[in-house]
Parts: C-alpha cells; sequence; structure tokens
C-alpha cells in the first residue's frame, strides 16, 4: 500500500511542477508581449477657417483683330518706315510709294511740280504692333498689293483652355483674374465661348478680354484664376491625415480617444486642395486630436505613442 502511495504522491508533484513551469511560461510570454514598443504618431488639431477657392486654367495671349496696309498706286516704294514688332501709332507714316507716272518722268527731267508732290503715303489709322511687312524699298506694287499686316492693339486677349468639365459653371461675363509673367496681374472677365474644342485635351476655349497698354507679343503663356467656391467657418486637416481605401469612395481618419487609444472615424470630405482637405462630418470638432503621421495599417482601435 505505501508503494502506491509513494507513486501516486511522485505523479502528483510531476504533475505539479510541469503546470507551474507552464504558468510561468505563459506569464514570461504575456510580460515581454506587454512591453513591445507602441507604434510613434504624430497628432494635429482640425482648423476653421474661410476660404475662397480658385482654379487656374492655361492661357495664350492672342490679338483677335488684324489690320493690313494696302498701296493705293502702281509705283515703287521708296520708303518702308516700319519692320515686324513695331508699335503703330495713330496717323503714324507707314510707306511711301512713288507713283509710276513719276517714275516714268524722272529720267526726262519733265517733272512739274504736281508730280513731285504726287508721292503717296500710307498711313496708319489706329494703334497696333506691326506683324508682317511684305514689301521693301524699290519694289514695284500695284494697287491694292499688300504692303503689311498688323495686330489692332484693343483686340489683345487671352485664349483661355477650359475643361469640359468646368464648362457648365463657366458663365459669360463670369470675373476671373489673369497672372501675367512680369507683369501685375489684371481683373477681367469671360466675355464669349470660342465653338473651337479640342477633343485630344478635352477643352473649350473662352475669350478673356486684355487692355492693350499692356503691350504683350501674342502667343505668351498665361494662366487665368477662377473663383469657383467661397467656404465660410470651414473645418479643414493636413491631406496626410485623411485616409482612403483603393477606390477612394470611403474616407476616415484616426482620433486620439486618449493618450494612448485611437480609434477609426469614417468622415465624408468636401474641398480637396495639395495641402489640405476640408472635413464636412460633425464627428471632428475643433479640439479633437488626429493622427497625421502613423495612421496607416493601423486597425479601428489601437494603442499608440504620441510623439513630444
Amino acid at each position: 500500500m505505501n508503494r502506491y502511495i509513494k507513486w501516486n504522491i511522485l505523479w502528483i508533484t510531476v504533475a505539479v511542477f510541469m503546470v507551474t513551469g507552464c504558468k510561468q511560461k505563459v506569464e514570461k510570454g504575456g510580460a515581454s508581449t506587454a512591453r513591445l514598443p507602441l507604434p510613434e504618431v504624430i497628432v494635429t488639431n482640425p482648423v476653421k477657417e474661410n476660404r475662397t477657392i480658385y482654379t487656374a486654367f492655361q492661357a495664350v495671349s492672342r490679338y483677335m483683330q488684324s489690320v493690313n496696309f494696302r498701296a493705293r498706286t502702281a509705283g515703287v516704294v521708296s520708303s518702308v518706315l516700319i519692320k515686324p514688332g513695331d508699335e503703330i501709332m495713330n496717323h503714324q507714316p507707314l510707306f511711301i510709294v512713288k507713283p509710276m507716272e513719276m517714275s516714268a518722268l524722272e529720267g526726262a527731267g519733265n517733272l512739274s511740280k504736281d508730280l513731285i508732290n504726287s508721292y503717296d503715303t500710307i498711313f496708319s489709322d489706329q494703334l497696333a504692333f506691326a506683324n508682317q511687312v511684305l514689301v521693301q524699298e524699290g519694289d514695284y506694287v500695284q494697287p491694292g498689293s499688300l504692303l503689311a499686316s498688323a495686330w489692332i492693339e484693343k483686340s489683345l486677349a487671352a485664349i483661355t483652355y477650359v475643361p469640359f468639365s468646368m464648362v457648365p459653371i463657366i458663365k459669360k461675363n463670369s470675373p476671373c483674374t489673369v497672372e501675367i509673367p512680369g507683369k501685375r496681374n489684371v481683373r477681367s472677365f469671360f466675355r464669349k465661348q470660342l465653338f473651337l474644342a479640342d477633343n485630344i485635351t478635352q477643352t473649350q476655349p473662352y475669350v478673356v478680354p486684355l487692355p492693350g497698354k499692356l503691350k504683350l507679343a501674342g502667343n505668351m503663356n498665361l494662366l487665368v484664376r477662377f473663383k469657383i467656391k467661397e467656404i465660410r467657418d470651414g473645418i479643414f486637416l493636413p491631406r496626410k491625415a485623411v485616409l482612403t481605401n483603393e477606390q477612394e469612395t470611403i474616407y476616415w481618419v484616426m482620433k486620439m480617444e486618449n493618450d494612448t487609444t485611437a480609434v477609426k472615424v469614417p468622415v465624408t470630405i468636401g474641398w480637396q486642395g495639395k495641402e489640405q482637405v476640408q472635413i464636412l462630418s460633425d464627428k471632428i470638432g475643433l479640439t479633437d486630436r488626429i493622427i497625421t503621421e502613423g495612421a496607416y495599417g493601423l486597425p479601428d482601435t489601437a494603442y499608440v505613442k504620441i510623439a513630444k
């Protein structure tokens, strides 16, 4: 009998030892897990701002009207008083044409006073910029021959290319601002739509008039800024604080519930800029702490450490 008792005591001792060892291992493992470092995050508070939202369209400078200067009589061009690119003033002489009759009588020395005064001078009748000069001194011209062409100064405009998606919000006389490199910005408006839509770039051209006193060259690259929205008392977060799915159909932020716990909060977004996003959800307040760095990949509820 004592023999059986001894064996039972031995087996009980072994069992207790094994249970104690396993418990110690579990406790050690749990302590090890608890000591894992928490992910560090950076947080910020939402801000409330009033904001005017603009969009910018590519544009080029262009003179919408031109004028041609033509010979009024047959003869030889004796003087060319302009060259391409020159500014042309009102009543400025541009060309002098010696009539054919005068050229024929010069060799005979039989010039009358009337013939001497019969040089034909071509004048400008408006402000313009010389575009092409097609004759030079000594050229023979017929009545109606084209001598030069020029852009009319007051017809200067920015041809603005608006994406098709934005066309519905552009109305006639909608105000805008034209940004001109090296010059002050100019306030203007959308005067009319040109029915020459570009199917490749998916844009619709508009005419935005500019003051001729700017004296811009044609085909200069410009920007036209157009106001599309006014936001009053909007709530904004840094763009990197807003997370989304691959389809960009669901948005959320990670909000700190306390100093160590972050929770996932679905949000609805409004305007999106390069640096900031408007938050339309009433679940986010100005005193909330939102994770801006370190939120990617966190579960719905996560234990984190706020970086100092």
